[in-house]
């Protein structure tokens, strides 16, 4: 585990773990993976990744929602007991087809950071991270840095070199307080950070290599930075601003915008922590987009704004002006916005509060076509070859290799391929997997294009615990109840074993091979009762409640 810690007691803190620091407790297809990690003697960490409801725990790119109390339909990660929102790609992953036992798993939250095992050689040098995805940020902030760990779990002294970045992208990379010297003694760790401030606009890619005995590692680096222009500004004499002027952009403030109920939230946070200097509140019908045009607002109306200075604000009414709105159509988050506005507190004042909100406003806002007539060869070692975009203003590609289908897949996901002219080398990569080579052409706004793909590799077979029974009648006896249940839609891909009937309250329990189940011995009075499948990966999600009354 290499992370920096997404918890709001420590964020942004380092952390380290492998080896016997590492401690999993289920692992498997059907409950996902419980990881604790012992970082120092005063320092631990958690990670537990949950699987969507009745899925499987599969390889992907997936957008977590934080927690989900029912009918997930995405993983569940918590790191560090903090809910993970945003990007989580898991790169790796393989399971035991007998059972579902996760064998082989490497996950990457941009930003944040790497959880794997099964990926390493035992008795190596081990590097904390294998990828070291950043953030998406704005051209003109500080650096972010992420922390690289280099640990030598072997019996030897190992020669290293000095880190250095290369690549495409490479001036947007830099690395800075190493404390690895020449030599790595038995057992011994040292780090070096890496920082990433994006010169240009759209993805950026590099790699860091470092000498490791008589072996140069190589870890690819990925990042993104915002387009366009990005800003607010808040003018009045009115309670709100108080007769200034309040101005930020996206190179002098923490920008983010925020899904709500009804609409989103544009936040500008100061970058000495000292909190929000701009705010703005845009409420639409379903969520749509503004319209291009004037639009009225009102407090209760279909489209309201309130625009929030230091903490200061009113509820108003008003006009919007809007030159752009378009909205993301993975995340439904604004992508560009580029409006006006005339607003009015409903306190008396009659003081206009006039304003503007860019975000990646651009006069460009048209993504480059595709490449085509993707290819993957079919022997080792694997080359993928492509046709150029026919859009004019391509100027670039880049090129992922992502596990499993490729869906959702952005220019960040997977690992980086290098990309000479029209082709670029594919990896050896474990077999009994299916890959998918992700191209995306980039102009010189930095729009990208959809994902050109083409796969490789099987797809492995992947089980689980089964679905959920359903109880279709109980039959009340004295002392006992006698339950038919219809077996669930999905076996989870082996064979059901058996089924238990249990209360929910008391600790009685039967199982048998079908149905109809009776369970004896139990107290006369009310009571609830399910039922369960069960094969070789564990135990199904139980039945639907349903009430009981032996006499």
């Amino acid at each position: 585990m290499q992370i920096l810690s997404p918890h709001y007691s420590d964020r942004g803190t380092p952390q380290f773990a492998d080896g016997s620091n590492v401690q999993r407790y289920p692992s498997d297809t059907t409950r996902g993976i419980d990881a604790r990690m012992t970082v120092s003697s005063t320092s631990s960490a958690s990670f537990v990744l949950t699987p969507p409801d009745d899925k499987p725990l599969t390889t992907g790119v997936y957008r977590l929602v934080g927690q989900q109390p029912y009918g997930a339909k995405v993983p569940t990660l918590a790191i560090n007991g903090e809910y993970i929102h945003g990007e989580f790609d898991i790169v790796d992953i393989a399971s035991d087809p007998t059972n579902g036992t996760i064998t082989r798993f490497d996950g990457i939250v941009p930003g944040v950071g790497e959880f794997r095992f099964g990926e390493d050689t035992a008795g190596s040098v081990v590097f904390g991270a294998r990828n070291i995805v950043f953030a998406k940020t704005f051209i003109g902030l500080p650096k972010t840095v992420q922390v690289e760990t280099v640990h030598n779990t072997g019996s030897a002294p190992v020669a290293l070199g000095a880190p250095a970045v290369s690549g495409v992208n490479a001036a947007s990379f830099s690395i800075s307080g190493s404390t690895c010297t020449a030599t790595l003694a038995p057992g011994a760790a040292c780090t070096f950070k890496v920082g990433f401030a994006p010169k240009t606009p759209g993805p950026a890619t590099a790699a860091v290599s470092m000498k490791v005995g008589a072996a140069t590692r190589s870890v690819p680096l990925t990042g993104s930075a915002f387009l366009g222009t990005t800003g607010i500004t808040s003018s009045g004499k009115g309670i709100v601003d108080n007769g200034k002027t309040t101005k930020v952009t996206g190179a002098n403030t923490a920008m983010t915008v925020a899904s709500g109920a009804d609409g989103w939230t544009f936040n500008a946070d100061r970058l000495d922590g000292s909190g929000s200097a701009l705010n703005i509140r845009l409420t639409t019908p379903d969520k749509r987009p503004f319209p291009v045009g004037t639009t009225k607002t009102t407090v209760s109306g279909d489209y309201s704004l309130v625009d929030t200075v230091d903490s200061s604000s009113c509820d108003s009414d008003g006009t919007v002006t809007v030159k752009q709105f378009r909205l993301d159509p993975v995340t439904g988050l604004p992508d560009t916005v580029d409006m006006s506005w005339v607003q009015y507190c409903n306190n008396g004042e009659k003081l206009p509060q006039t304003g503007t909100l860019q975000w990646q406003a651009r006069a460009d806002v048209t993504a480059p076509a595709a490449p085509t007539s993707v290819a993957v060869s079919a022997t080792t070692p694997r080359k993928v070859t492509w046709k150029a975009s026919a859009s004019k203003d391509a100027k670039s590609v880049v090129a992922r290799l992502v596990q499993g289908s490729g869906t959702n897949a952005s220019p960040q996901s997977g690992t980086p391929l290098t990309v000479t002219g029209t082709s670029a080398a594919v990896p050896s990569v474990p077999t009994g997997q299916q890959y998918t080579v992700a191209l995306f052409a980039v102009d010189a706004t930095g729009n990208v294009s959809k994902a050109a793909t083409a796969r490789f590799g099987t797809t492995p077979v992947t089980v689980m615990a089964p679905g959920r029974p359903t109880i279709t009648s109980t039959t009340n006896g004295t002392g006992s109840v006698t339950v038919s249940f219809t077996p669930p839609s999905s076996d989870g891909g082996l064979p059901i074993t058996s089924y238990v009937l249990s209360t929910t309250y008391g600790s009685y329990r039967v199982s048998g091979t079908s149905s109809p189940l009776t369970l004896t011995g139990l107290p006369a009075g009310n009571n609830t009762v399910r039922v369960t499948a069960v094969n070789a990966a564990g135990s199904g999600t139980p039945s639907y409640a349903v009430a009981i009354s032996p006499a």
